[in-house]
């Protein structure tokens, strides 16, 4: 058992000489072995053990005894121990979330904290070949594709180790009788509530009469699928820089280039995208998650409706995800953005009086303009489409009004004798129609002399001979912690 822990801890170099390595213990027989096993394995490995406990509150005395247990088995082995407590089933309530995956966040965000105190370097966790071959399996239900089947990462983020992934489960609880070694038992492990434990009482059993292998060949079909993925980052990178885009607020796909591509390929980018618009402001972040296993908004059902949808689909048109992820196709690009991070305040319209020098934040569209008095040269470029423009000095003493585009609004662009409707300008510029309904535009008196993207209307920029002009500067609020 030593021999077989030893040689997957040294081919996925879990561990380095001088670490500090965390056992999470529940106190089950799975994580009672893992903590015997590396504890033995710490002169060979040149790492220090410790042992780490999250005590989930859910079953009373029985969830205090398995803490005491594992602190009493750490203390035998001379080893320090870590404990956290968390109220899965009241904060689960309060999240309208189900108490599993609560307690998956709590768990891992201690996890994260041993790490990010500098009492561990990795934090090992007992998943098994048994586990592998559950999550495998539950993900193929699911309908996942080659990444959802690669199930269980032997390493992730370089903190999170699986040392017993290569083990069967019984082969662990035969090793701990031998040795007189006692564990717990969690009764919650039978309820056939949990997908995960009908799976493991009634559908691998049943599986095993038809291949008696049936976990080996699981774990077998989830090594491939790594490999796979590997190939498959290498070769999409080139791609995902210049195909893709991930803004402040939404990630960017070119449907073109989409169009294009083999759809084992668009597939994969689509996915891709997916996990980047999760991770977007208000999101879920890998940190946040189970150590870089950020929650993927969609299966394979998913993708491949999407991938569809941007193939046949008119813009204008929404398509709604998991994780609050929303699907906007405009013109030749695909849109991918949080519910709440669509405009809706904006179609209401807004109305800001405008004084030189002063800052006026726009929470409709989440923007900032900043307008002060500046020297100017004749030399000096009076337009920058991506971050500032320059206004006559005149315009600091005429009443501003900083308001959303109407219906009707024109414009005299610079060198034209004719203005220009707003809406004529949009569409040959091809902004989405959702995005015109919040666009800015700057009024002296009737007259509009600045739209977001163009130049200063004729008759409002500085003149050659102007000393001094107003400076026009655009910026993005960023969304403020809670």
């Amino acid at each position: 058992m030593r021999e077989l822990v030893l040689e997957t801890v040294q081919r996925f170099r879990m561990i380095l000489p001088g670490e500090r390595v965390a056992v999470a213990c529940s106190g089950g027989a799975d994580s009672t072995a893992l903590v015997l096993l590396l504890s033995e394995l710490s002169d060979s490995l040149g790492c220090i053990v410790s042992v780490a406990h999250f005590n989930h509150l859910l079953r009373g005395e029985e969830s205090d005894s398995d803490e005491k247990f594992v602190s009493e088995m750490a203390g035998r082995f001379g080893l320090p121990f870590h404990a956290e407590r968390g109220d899965v089933r009241t904060l689960a309530r309060a999240a309208h979330a189900n108490q599993e995956s609560k307690g998956r966040e709590l768990r891992y965000k201690f996890f994260r904290r041993l790490v990010a105190s500098g009492k561990a370097d990795r934090v090992a966790v007992a998943h098994t070949m048994d586990d592998q071959a559950e999550t495998v399996l539950f993900r193929l239900l699911r309908g996942a594709g080659t990444r959802g089947l690669m199930g269980i990462q032997p390493v992730v983020g370089e903190e999170i180790i699986r040392p017993l992934l290569e083990v069967r489960r019984a082969a662990l609880r035969e090793w701990l009788t031998a040795r007189q070694e006692p564990w717990r038992e969690d009764a919650s492990n039978q309820d056939p509530r949990y997908a995960r434990s009908r799976i493991r009482h009634d559908l691998l059993p049943r599986l095993n009469q038809f291949n008696p292998r049936v976990v080996q060949t699981l774990a077998h079909t989830a090594e491939l699928a790594r490999e796979e993925e590997a190939f498959w980052r290498e070769y999409l990178q080139p791609m995902l820089k210049t195909w893709v885009r991930t803004e402040e607020t939404k990630v960017v796909v070119d449907l073109k280039a989409l169009g294009e591509a083999p759809t084992a390929v668009a597939y994969r980018l689509l996915r891709w995208a997916l996990a980047q618009a999760v991770e977007l402001p208000g999101g879920t972040s890998r940190l946040e998650g189970n150590f870089g296993e950020a929650p993927n908004p969609a299966d394979f059902g998913h993708v491949q409706q999407l991938l569809r949808w941007v193939r046949q689909g008119q813009s204008g048109g929404a398509l709604a995800f998991p994780q609050r992820i929303t699907a906007r196709r405009e013109f030749q690009h695909l849109i991918l953005m949080r519910a709440e991070g669509v405009v809706s305040r904006a179609s209401d319209g807004y109305f800001y009086r405008v004084e030189v020098p002063s800052t006026v934040e726009v929470p409709e569209i989440r923007s900032c303009f900043r307008f002060e008095l500046i020297p100017f040269n004749a030399g000096q470029p009076r337009y920058n489409k991506t971050e500032s423009v320059l206004l006559h000095s005149k315009v600091a003493h005429s009443p501003l009004i900083l308001r959303n585009w109407r219906a009707g609004d024109a414009y005299l662009p610079p060198g034209h004798r004719k203005p220009r409707k707003l809406q004529d300008l949009f569409q040959r510029e091809r902004i989405p129609l959702r995005e015109r309904a919040g666009w800015p535009v700057l009024v002296a008196g009737e007259r509009v002399i600045w739209v977001r993207g163009w130049a200063v209307g004729e008759a409002f920029s500085p003149a050659p001979n102007s000393r001094q002009a107003v400076c026009l500067c655009e910026t993005s609020v960023r969304r403020r912690s809670v």
